[in-house]
């Protein structure tokens, strides 16, 4: 049993925000098994929706996994409520808004709201990026202490970006722990830009609420007054809640 776990563990291990789409031999290559034996065991992942196949045969991560990742970090409706509460700051600010959620060194984005205003594409529902991109994930490593930043900011993602990223990100996560919220001024997603703070007490973030926006509308004033209203709020929930670690 364990080692058909470890070998289901490889297989998803395969996937990547780079690689999401994989063919069948790429698979087994990754997973080290053989093509039968991959085959079989995603067949099997196929049928509780754990990964699932595109028109061209080739293999993707289904919807399962988004489900399961809403249920864990929901903790007695707190997406739900916490979208509710975020809806009438993004008809305020006339911003779309974001749900997110950790998972390892990525934020999973589990649900969102458009702007009145059209000015981007809607994340898909389940799509990853790495923890330091967005203002999502920059508001949850804030809540880290350095060690475990430092944990969830490496591999060969991290050292791909130049020095100069590096320190810029790592400056807006300090300034993002003094203030409260995050920023992102467009640097890693074209056009888009926001404000988050992250939800569960120093050490332990659960999810991030997101406020965006076009990066032409992004001005200092809204940047802050999106900023404060989103930390706020952020804060009310926190307090409410019944989250791991979190005193009533």
């Amino acid at each position: 049993m364990v080692q058909v776990v470890d070998r289901v563990g490889a297989l998803l291990a395969a996937f990547s925000q780079e690689e999401p789409v994989l063919g069948l031999a790429e698979c087994a290559e990754r997973a080290q098994l053989s093509k039968s034996s991959a085959h079989r065991l995603l067949s099997g992942l196929a049928e509780i929706g754990m990964v699932e196949r595109d028109p061209d045969g080739n293999w993707q991560i289904g919807e399962l996994p988004l489900r399961l990742a809403a249920i864990r970090l929901s903790h007695r409706n707190m997406r739900r409520d916490a979208m509710t509460a975020l809806a009438p700051l993004g008809r305020r600010f006339d911003a779309a808004t974001a749900f997110s959620v950790p998972n390892g060194d990525e934020m999973v984005y589990v649900e969102r709201t458009d702007s009145s205003i059209p000015f981007a594409p809607s994340a898909r529902l389940g799509s990853t990026a790495p923890i330091w991109e967005g203002a999502a994930g920059r508001a949850v490593l804030a809540r880290l202490d350095p060690a475990q930043r430092r944990e969830l900011c490496a591999g060969p993602r991290w050292s791909a970006l130049s020095d100069e990223v590096r320190a810029r990100i790592a400056d807006d996560v300090e300034r993002s722990a003094e203030r409260g919220y995050s920023v992102d001024r467009g640097e890693f997603f074209d056009g888009i830009a926001g404000v988050a703070s992250a939800l569960g007490r120093r050490g332990e973030p659960v999810a991030a609420l997101s406020l965006i926006v076009s990066v032409e509308r992004m001005s200092p004033e809204l940047e802050r007054e999106m900023g404060r209203a989103v930390a706020e709020l952020a804060r009310e929930i926190t307090g409410k809640a019944t989250l791991p670690g979190v005193s009533r």
